[in-house]
């Protein structure tokens, strides 16, 4: 029974000690979204800030992380657009004051290049995502870039969707829209 105590106390530790603490730079904390009309051109674009980041990681795995999304501080250089983006027909900002994904599996990050399967919550919705994203490490950082497509009917945002409002023949909007940004943690 000693042995096997022991034998428990090992393991605990070595996993303990194995997980190390990773803290999100400054560069982390905004993100870049893109939106596109369906007909025509006119790809607005604009900033959103991240409001918490928590990170678990060894030397070889990210085994957890959270990313929870500020959507009050939703940007958008047109006043007009922003105002309506932050409305009850696109994202309802005043109800739904943040945004979270958080990883589902834990991912071996000895490769450059993977995909992350995450929950992601927009306006109460909740969809699995699956992002592919760049991990780089080196002996103090870790950087995750990514520029991920999602579609936004997936949580209620059909404002002038076109696969939601079959006869729309102007102001259609893509249901589509991509997410990017670069992760950089510090290793304490």
């Amino acid at each position: 029974m000693k042995t096997y105590f022991s034998i428990l106390f090992i393991m605990i530790t070595s996993i303990i000690w194995s997980q190390n603490t990773h803290t999100p730079t400054q560069e982390s904390n905004t993100l870049t979204w893109q939106g596109k009309a369906a007909l025509g051109s006119y790809t607005p674009e604009g900033t959103l800030k991240i409001k918490d980041i928590e990170i678990q990681a060894t030397d070889s795995k990210l085994q957890a992380l959270t990313i929870v999304v500020d959507m009050t501080s939703l940007y958008q250089e047109n006043v007009q657009l922003s105002g309506h983006l932050r409305g009850k027909d696109f994202f309802h900002v005043k109800k739904h004051k943040t945004a979270v994904f958080k990883l589902l599996k834990s991912v071996d990050i000895t490769s450059i290049d993977c995909i992350l399967t995450g929950a992601m919550t927009i306006k109460g919705k909740t969809n699995t995502e699956l992002i592919e994203v760049r991990i780089t490490k080196t002996e103090t950082h870790i950087t995750i870039d990514f520029n991920h497509t999602m579609d936004r009917t997936q949580y209620d945002i059909n404002y002038n969707s076109p696969s939601i409002f079959k006869s729309l023949k102007e102001n259609v909007i893509a249901d589509n829209f991509t997410l990017k940004g670069t992760l950089v943690f510090t290793e304490e």
